[in-house]
Parts: C-alpha cells; structure tokens; sequence
C-alpha cells in the first residue's frame, strides 16, 4: 500500500508584474492559494505545497534575443498582436531561462535546500513554458531540458490572465511528460497526441491513457474536452512522487520529443495565454 504521507515542496514564486499590466487580470495572491488547494485535493492530500518566498517584480523577463517589453511595447502588442517580438521563424520569442537562473540565483537555493521549484507568473506575450525541468539528468517535461549541475527542479510557467483550472492543466502536463519517462512512454504518448495507431499497452500508465485520454482529449474526443482535474484525480497514487519530485525519476538516455504538428498555427486572441503560446510554438497540443 502506497505512503499516504504527504509530500511537501517548498516553492519561491516570481511574479513578473509590470505596471502596464491590465488590473482585471487575476492577482498571484489570489490564484496560489487556490491552486495549491486544488493540487491537494486532486493528489488526494499527496501533494502539499507551501510558498517559502515570493519576489515581485515590476521588470519584463528578458527574451531569448536580448529583447525586454517595455509597457510601451507591451500595450502596443495587447492592442495588436502583429507588434509582438517574434524570431525569424515568426514564433514568439521564448524567456531566456538562464538569465532567470542566474539572475534569481536559483541553483544555490536549490542544492541549499530553500526550496524545491519554481513558479513564474506573468502576462501573455512573456514567453513562458508551462512546466520547464532544470539539473543534472534533467529530461523533456513538456519543454526542453535544461542540464544544470544540481538536483533536478521544475519550474512552472503561469499565466495571470488565466485561471486556476490553466494551473491546473500545466501540471496535467508536467504529470504526463514524467510519467512518460518513468515509464519508457515518451513514443507512445507523443503518437497519441499526434492521433497516430498506437500499439497494445506496454504498460499501466499506457493503459491509463488509452482508458482516459491525454490531458488534452478524451478518448473518441475533440482537442481540449479533457478535465484535467479529473485527470490528474485519476493518477494512481504511486504515481504522483515522480511527478512531485523529478529526481525520484531513474535517469535514462534522453529522448529527444516531437512535436505531435509542427505545421505553423495562424493565431488567434486566446494564444495569448502561455498554454497557447506553447501551442503557437509546436502546433496544437
């Protein structure tokens, strides 16, 4: 029978929140508290996170080419969006994460133990992943890996314009890429996004997501009409410390993932959200 203590992770949140941001834009205050809530209770009481520091900051998170908004900047691309900073492939340039590493020395509050992950949140347009995994053996979790010489951690992207059920959905996830390399599932998962035939079940978690679907699509359904609520409820309980804690993961040869279309996405407003950003990136998810 599985522990049923609860594990803990320490996390540090910054928030990015320049003064151009809308104010009927949820408040990071408001949305932690919520989401912590709904990660317990879709754990069943597993996961308990606790937020041991916050950093605020007014400032724009440096993009992959250098580039920052300024709220200048920043209005023009709410009001239009074919002002937004784009690479040359047209894509919305990504947050420079080891800027962010190094900036907010997140390597030594690691190995020091302070905390366990990270939670970035900020608007659309900032270029975050949804779930990012950092450190040594560190593996594709729904965003490249970033090899760093400490214990594995993830960090989080969130979107304040969004909602909790979005938090919720980043897990969802961040759960299903570690639960493919925990399970040797990265070809199958990745056939299942693409709609391709899937071979029998190699597995449990195979079988779970043959029976339950991936967090985007229910079996026989449409892209997005997954609960990633129920999902996640859905877990077996031994599976949940995996994903709370990257390096209870054996480390294998990595993997290198496929985006399940990587035909070009023409955008729409609600790509403005960091889950459609992402999409924007690989193609619909």
């Amino acid at each position: 029978m599985p522990d049923s203590t609860p594990l803990t992770r320490k996390v540090l949140v910054i928030d990015f929140h320049p003064t151009a941001v809308p104010a009927r834009w949820h408040r990071s205050d408001d949305l932690i508290p919520q989401y912590i809530d709904a990660m317990r209770k879709a754990s069943q009481d597993i996961l308990a996170y606790q937020v041991v520091e916050k950093l605020a900051t007014p400032e724009y998170p440096v993009l992959m080419d250098g580039h920052q908004y300024t709220d200048t900047t920043y209005l023009g691309v709410l009001a239009d969006d074919k002002s937004a900073l784009r690479n040359t492939n047209g894509t919305y340039l990504l947050t420079d994460y080891g800027q962010i590493i190094q900036k907010f020395g997140l390597l030594g509050k690691i190995e020091s133990a302070q905390i366990d992950e990270v939670w970035m949140f900020g608007g659309p347009y900032f270029g975050f992943y949804e779930s990012r995994m950092v450190g040594k053996g560190a593996f594709w979790c729904n965003a490249p890996a970033i090899e760093q010489d400490c214990r594995r951690f993830v960090i989080m992207g969130f979107n304040y314009e969004r909602d909790v059920k979005e938090m919720v959905h980043d897990y969802g996830h961040r759960a299903e890429n570690v639960l493919a390399k925990q399970f040797g599932s990265e070809v199958y998962l990745r056939k299942m996004y693409a709609q391709q035939p899937t071979p029998a079940p190699a597995n449990a978690y195979e079988q779970f997501l043959l029976d339950v679907g991936t967090v985007h699509r229910k079996p026989g359904g449409a892209d997005y009409s997954q609960d990633e609520f129920a999902w996640l409820s859905a877990m077996q309980p031994e599976w949940w410390p995996p994903t709370i804690d990257p390096n209870l993961v054996k480390a294998s040869p990595p993997i290198t993932p496929k985006p399940a279309e990587s035909k070009p996405v023409t955008p729409r407003p609600w790509y403005q959200s960091v889950r459609g950003f992402f999409a924007s990136l690989f193609g619909k998810k």
